[in-house]
């Protein structure tokens, strides 16, 4: 067996009752960090219950929903649930998780935030940055920084004429302009300088009481109200 591959099925391994397989090392770091919240703490049970993991990037998510279903203890899961980005094409990520459900033979969920309960298993995915069952292109980054103009929309007002200017006067372009302003935010807060976003997450950049996460906040709660 490849290397890679026995270390791919070591971390593949159900802890808990309820698995969240997310899209890279700052979703996982942003949602550990907001299970875990004092946004939360009146709801316990969430964080001792799911168990998040990094399914790695878009590409792997059939493969590792595969070695999931494989793994001993997977029998025991009550809920399962993706969270990636919706990126360009929100209608293609959602698509692709679709897919990648049912090449597992696992209950199919036909839009963000639908809970498919089967006799044993309940799945379900949410799509960033609207954390609910609307199809809105972008990112993590994008919903950071939707909390971020809640919080401080006054510095981000200057990030943006900054911005503008630079734009204006032909020295930059910003392909990924929701990218280029939370991590300019985050580079002129001495704390968080130098952060990535699931470290700036860990470090306290984000709100959680923000009510751009209502949705997920209660789509968790569902999840494991529903599977009990």
């Amino acid at each position: 067996m490849a290397r890679n591959e026995s270390e791919e099925k070591k971390k593949v391994k159900p802890g808990k009752e309820h698995l969240i397989l997310c899209e890279g090392k700052d979703e996982w770091s942003f949602l550990v960090t907001y299970l875990n919240s004092p946004a939360l703490s009146d709801i316990p049970k969430l964080s001792t219950v799911i168990q998040v993991e990094d399914f790695g990037g878009n590409s792997n998510l059939k493969k590792q929903l595969e070695l999931w279903t494989k793994a001993p203890g997977f029998d025991g899961l009550k809920s399962l649930i993706v969270v990636r980005d919706a990126e360009t094409n929100a209608e293609g990520a959602q698509q692709s998780i679709i897919h990648a459900f049912g090449a597992a033979n696992l209950p199919q969920p036909s839009s963000p935030c639908q809970l498919m309960q089967s006799d044993s298993l309940t799945t379900g995915f949410i799509l960033f940055p609207a954390c609910n069952n609307t199809l809105t292109n972008g990112t993590l980054e994008d919903l950071c920084l939707s909390i971020l103009e809640d919080t401080d929309n006054q510095a981000l007002q200057e990030i943006n004429s900054f911005l503008a200017g630079i734009k204006e006067k032909g020295l930059r372009t910003f392909p990924r302009e929701f990218k280029t302003k939370v991590h300019t935010y985050l580079s002129i807060t001495d704390k968080y300088v130098s952060l990535k976003i699931g470290e700036a997450a860990k470090a306290g950049a984000f709100d959680w009481t923000s009510n751009k996460l209502q949705s997920l906040r209660d789509f968790f709660i569902n999840m494991v109200k529903q599977s009990d």
